[in-house]
């Protein structure tokens, strides 16, 4: 009896703090960060941000002046000239196709950070077209550079600095699957791996969010 009154005490403080963690996601997706941005004009570099409505990934050239992707990534098709890149729970990426195949034990590990990450590396053959979920941003060199340094060093290498290639059903996910650095928790979502890698490469973006649209509504 003791231990269903403490557990129901649990839950009811679990469930008390999620208005305040959306409270403070809200606020801080609405404060911006390197505000003082402005497009790169003389020598611009394309970069995108593309959401499917939750996850949000950044797609950079395949190959340009300042970096080679092919030189790193070695599944890139030839006919392919963008690569869209994306960090997230494996949980969520392997095992969860569809909401419907959401289980309590993946959203669980997800939200607490117990469970592992991957990288997921999709294939364009060009530039998306600008809409309500693509985002274009032109930058210049030294931010693409920081950029591709930040998106290179989330992913995990083995011994011989290779990439850790993840199996995956490619009738529900197109691309690649790698092991990544970091855990995944509601503080460190895949949209605020993003945010932190804008911030870094000293692009406009929010302090913080968990959510995709905050990301795209500062470059609309």
């Amino acid at each position: 009896m003791i231990f269903i009154k403490k557990a129901m005490l649990y839950l009811l403080y679990v469930l008390a703090l999620i208005p305040l963690y959306l409270l403070v996601a809200l606020l801080l997706s609405y404060i911006p960060y390197n505000r003082s941005f402005t497009s790169e004009k003389e020598h611009p570099l394309l970069i995108q941000l593309h959401s499917n409505g939750v996850h949000t990934d950044i797609l950079v050239p395949a190959e340009n002046t300042v970096y080679n992707w092919r030189s790193f990534l070695p599944d890139i098709p030839a006919e392919d000239h963008v690569v869209a890149i994306g960090w997230g729970d494996k949980g969520f990426y392997l095992n969860t196709p569809t909401w419907g195949d959401l289980t309590f034990n993946t959203a669980f590990r997800a939200c607490t950070g117990l469970s592992t990450t991957a990288m997921h590396v999709s294939y364009y053959k060009g530039s998306l077209k600008t809409s309500e979920h693509t985002v274009s941003v032109l930058i210049n060199a030294q931010q693409y550079k920081m950029l591709c340094e930040y998106i290179r060093n989330s992913f995990q290498q083995d011994k011989n600095e290779k990439l850790i290639l993840v199996k995956h059903d490619p009738l529900y996910y197109s691309g690649h699957f790698y092991d990544a650095k970091g855990h995944y928790s509601i503080f460190t979502s895949c949209n605020s791996w993003v945010n932190k890698g804008l911030k870094k490469s000293e692009l406009k973006t929010c302090l913080w969010t968990p959510f995709d649209w905050p990301l795209l509504n500062v470059y609309k």
